[in-house]
């Protein structure tokens, strides 16, 4: 099976989208649309399934084009790969000499838009992020038609050391490319110098440095959300083949349609009680993740009520 040389592994809500559409602009890259196939995630077969990219033949498509052929570089950039036990095994058992971006933020940042997120895929049905995180602490599930139990464990997603430690047990470090979210915000041209040079490509060809997929939108319509994304079981082959359709066409007026479906929404703003609580559960795993990077990120400690800046 023909596979891509460059993977954006995650972390979700820590720039990956913004990442994506940097690469994409390039000339020499090709870009999956949809960004996430997920293909590789075996142990989320559920996910998988619902977005349609779960076969060889299905994934190998997004990449059967004349320019995806002729491309120096082809990419995707699936979130869930970071926390996935197979996927990444899987990726340099095919692709030995694989790319892998890692992107990573203040995990209480990260987890607050990701809860958000986890709100619009209908995995999650409590719309306060404190007592989200202590149901996940506390070992419970929501009571919604999960796509995976793991998305919605909280503490899991914000262990962004351990997972680029287990990365790492897996991939040469020459391999792996770290992006901080800090520096994509403060610092875009170094962050895309820095980048353009590990996947290969000239530097030169400046991307838009706009922020992509900010945390500020909701379904408009929550029965229109559960008929597309939870269809009852005699639809959900035909809204499978809608959905997957739907994320890789680029037929005139679909885009202005999906859009319809959104409403801006506030920024999720939390309290600083529950800031603290989540920083201190997760300080160890961010003092192992600084000592990996070579970072100091203590500044990611200190921590009120807020509301994240927010690039996707």
């Amino acid at each position: 099976m023909t596979v891509p040389e460059l993977y954006l592994v995650g972390a979700p809500k820590a720039g990956t989208t913004s990442v994506a559409s940097w690469l994409a602009q390039h000339p020499d890259v090709f870009w999956s649309t949809p960004k996430e196939p997920f293909y590789w995630a075996a142990d989320y077969p559920k996910m998988r399934a619902h977005y349609g990219f779960d076969t060889p033949e299905a994934y190998e498509r997004l990449f059967a084009s004349e320019r995806a052929a002729s491309a120096a570089v082809r990419g995707e950039g699936s979130t869930t790969y970071l926390f996935s036990r197979e996927a990444v095994p899987a990726i340099m058992r095919d692709a030995p000499e694989a790319k892998l971006i890692v992107c990573l933020r203040d995990p209480v940042d990260l987890l607050v838009s990701y809860h958000r997120n986890q709100l619009i895929a209908l995995n999650e049905d409590e719309p306060d992020f404190g007592a989200a995180w202590r149901r996940s602490l506390a070992g419970r599930l929501p009571a919604t038609d999960l796509l995976d139990p793991k998305l919605v464990d909280y503490p899991m997603v914000g262990q962004l050391g351990a997972a680029l430690a287990r990365l790492l047990d897996h991939v040469p470090p020459k391999q792996i490319h770290v992006v901080l979210f800090d520096d994509l915000a403060a610092q875009p041209h170094q962050v895309w110098n820095d980048l353009a040079d590990f996947v290969g490509v000239d530097k030169t060809v400046l991307p838009a440095f706009d922020a992509k997929n900010r945390s500020e939108k909701m379904f408009r319509y929550e029965s229109l959300a559960r008929w597309t994304q939870r269809p009852p079981k005699p639809l959900k082959t035909p809204m499978k083949l809608v959905r997957q359709w739907s994320r890789t066409t680029s037929a005139p007026g679909v885009a202005a349609l999906k859009r319809r479906m959104w409403r801006t929404a506030p920024r999720p703003v939390v309290d600083a009680e529950t800031c603290q609580e989540v920083s201190r559960h997760l300080r160890a795993d961010v003092d192992l993740l600084a000592t990996i990077v070579g970072r100091d990120l203590s500044h990611w400690a200190a921590v009120g009520g807020r509301a994240p800046s927010d690039r996707g």
